[in-house]
């Protein structure tokens, strides 16, 4: 005696049940198997990137010396003092390079170790703009920080490293005339009357492309639109100023400006730890 018509249907029910979980099972077990691979190869090309940049580290330190004091015992109208220029230029960009790689794998580990002090933000922002100065002194770059002191708790050396490397892009993509300016002010963000520092790198470039301006932050995104004579870059100084600014419980953002042509950077930072 055959099952009843109710009963067929229903184990035809449970029947294509049970292959819908099984094959939601395999789904899910193929996407968690991508992830774990995924993440895997991101922690693999971290170990080896800076791996790489470790062992690159000392040499550098030591062409980037000798240049250095080559360029000291050689006369500026000697013919070989432009090629001992570009070796010392070219070092030091591999340098700050490295410096880039270093810190974006550290922050990437997850578990990113600051070194919070209460920090003048006119010394920091002057540290960046003296460094910035030492390799592009043709460029005169403005300075607007608060008349009182203002300190903020951050690690200066990531701080200023996030600077330095807005102020790079800034002269990068403007012309010798053009203005350049950092700014510093205070600001109350959020409903629970927190404060922050508002930090400002301006510029009057040509802008960012509306298309480019969602990918800037992106790893490895370089922008299509560059000088001839800037440096190569392979997409890390912004990823970098974005890492920083978000493991000091901040945020970054980059426009246009509206007041003419350029664009500008700004990133923020809790008054308070």
């Amino acid at each position: 005696m055959g099952l009843p018509e109710a009963h067929i249907v229903i184990v035809c029910l449970l029947a294509f049940l049970c292959i819908a979980l099984a094959a939601n099972h395999f789904r899910t077990v193929r996407q968690r198997t991508r992830v774990t691979e995924e993440i895997l190869r991101e922690r693999f090309r971290g170990n080896l990137l800076r791996s790489i940049s470790h062992d690159l580290r000392t040499p550098l330190a030591g062409i980037i010396g000798t240049s250095e004091m080559l360029m000291n015992m050689t006369a500026q109208n000697d013919r070989r003092y432009p090629l001992i220029a570009g070796i010392h230029k070219d070092a030091d960009w591999l340098h700050s390079l490295v410096e880039n790689i270093l810190s974006l794998t550290r922050l990437q580990d997850g578990k990113p170790v600051l070194n919070k002090q209460k920090e003048a933000a006119e010394e920091v922002v002057g540290a960046a703009i003296h460094h910035i100065s030492r390799y592009y002194p043709e460029y005169e770059i403005t300075v607007q920080v608060p008349d009182e002191l203002l300190l903020i708790p951050m690690d200066a050396r990531l701080i200023r490293q996030v600077l330095i490397n807005l102020l790079d892009n800034a002269v990068k993509h403007t012309a010798l005339q053009d203005e350049i300016s950092v700014s510093v002010t205070t600001d109350q963000e959020d409903l629970q009357n927190n404060m922050y520092a508002v930090f400002a790198v301006r510029d009057r470039g040509n802008g960012i492309a509306d298309s480019e301006l969602p990918h800037i932050f992106q790893m490895f995104y370089t922008s299509r639109v560059k000088p001839d004579d800037a440096q190569p870059g392979i997409g890390l100084g912004l990823p970098i100023c974005d890492a920083v600014v978000k493991a000091h419980g901040g945020s970054i953002m980059a426009r246009n400006r509206t007041d003419g042509p350029g664009a500008e950077f700004i990133f923020k930072l809790p008054l308070e730890n």
